[in-house]
């Protein structure tokens, strides 16, 4: 016997509004309170533990970081996103959200090391750089001739600018500190440069003073 397939059925705005408003109904909710509320109480009881935790892990961390104490509720988040990862994965899958979560707040603002040290308190170890950069397309020889090419155009822009600068040096003889102050205005630009074991350039940030 051929089954009958069954019909599709089409949501619209005021079918939704209606099934919401079922779920919302009090006599529904003082129907399933009793059976749901002893089941979540043991999860709520071990996420308010693991909270208090969290909240003394950060502080503990951002603390050596002086100015970013401000920002404390962004890396708890941050904390939480790690913690949660971890009740529901392991392994690979770990590492991967693991990292996600690391390069999302990065990219929005928040400090590495921080990140680095908060996600290694909880027992998982982000990437290094070059893993990250590989797994998302960017070869590193790639990265190093692009930063390279940037380097020398701001050498070449400074030198041009005929502007106030000094260089400092590691002792591979590598330029880890660029402070260019521009005469006329009196403004200080300091471009920052971070090097790997065989010299090449992982990391460039620029601040004004």
């Amino acid at each position: 016997m051929v089954r009958k397939k069954k019909g599709k059925v089409r949501r619209t705005p005021s079918g939704r509004l209606t099934l919401w408003d079922r779920k919302m109904d009090a006599s529904t909710y003082s129907a399933i309170l009793p059976r749901v509320k002893p089941l979540a109480i043991k999860d709520v009881r071990m996420y308010q533990v693991a909270h208090e935790d969290l909240i003394t892990l950060v502080k503990s961390v951002i603390m050596k970081y002086g100015t970013e104490y401000v920002r404390i509720y962004g890396y708890l988040s941050y904390a939480e996103k790690i913690w949660k990862a971890k009740q529901h994965f392991s392994s690979k899958a770990l590492q991967l959200e693991a990292d996600a979560q690391f390069l999302y707040w990065l990219a929005r603002g928040y400090y590495e090391d921080i990140l680095r040290e908060i996600a290694k308190k909880l027992g998982v170890e982000i990437s290094s750089w070059s893993i990250l950069l590989e797994r998302i397309g960017l070869a590193e020889e790639v990265i190093y001739k692009g930063t390279k090419r940037a380097l020398q155009e701001t050498l070449h822009g400074v030198e041009v600018n005929l502007t106030d600068t000094q260089i400092e040096y590691d002792p591979q003889g590598n330029p880890v500190k660029i402070t260019t102050k521009d005469i006329v205005t009196g403004k200080t630009k300091i471009i920052h440069l971070e090097y790997d074991a065989q010299g090449n350039v992982v990391r460039i940030w620029e601040e004004w003073a």
